[in-house]
């Protein structure tokens, strides 16, 4: 039973889709509606009963920490709704402080929309690495190669890899610096 409940998360993992700027209502909303969407959109995000991805008094808290423009006479726009997306996924692995500095980078190189869209586009593909994970070429999951005491281990232990790769960039504030202390080094 479990085996046949991984391969179906898997199948969902593979064709998982998050909806771009352009699919974001382009209209002021709410903040109830605001809500649904983003719950809508991370309905996959699986958290303990009684806790909710998003909620009015987080909305109220990121705007007043800054995270969040305010909204224009209670209403909220398509910005709003793709960084609350973005937050509220990020919040669960990263502090909320490398999450606005790491958005603050991502939308100085390619501006909201874009910064926005290839979040989304990174989150598909890691969605697929990971539904790949214990795969062989040309062939089904195969959960009898993955013992079952280690499965949850593989995927914790990839997200601790990201998180670390992804906290260092944002520490020396994106690729780029990246880059160039890789070059510095090369040049001792």
């Amino acid at each position: 039973m479990q085996e046949q409940s991984l391969l179906n998360y898997r199948k969902e993992l593979l064709h998982f889709k998050i909806a771009r700027w352009q699919e974001l209502p382009n209209f002021d909303l709410y903040s109830d509606q605001v809500l649904k969407i983003v719950g809508s959109q991370l309905s996959f995000v699986h958290l303990p009963d009684g806790e909710f991805i998003i909620t009015s008094t987080m909305i109220n808290n990121y705007v007043k920490l800054g995270f969040l423009e305010r909204p224009h006479k209670k209403k909220y726009e398509r910005a709003h709704i793709a960084k609350l997306i973005v937050i509220s996924l990020l919040k669960q692995i990263l502090p909320l402080g490398d999450i606005q500095k790491g958005m603050a980078l991502q939308i100085a190189l390619h501006g909201e929309e874009e910064a926005y869209n290839i979040f989304c586009e990174e989150l598909e593909n890691a969605f697929k690495l990971i539904a790949s994970v214990g795969i062989k070429e040309n062939s089904s999951l195969l959960i009898s190669d993955i013992r079952q005491d280690r499965l949850a281990l593989k995927m914790v232990t990839l997200s601790v890899v990201s998180k670390l790769l992804t906290q260092k960039i944002i520490s020396l504030d994106g690729l780029q610096a990246f880059d160039r202390q890789g070059e510095n080094n090369n040049e001792k």
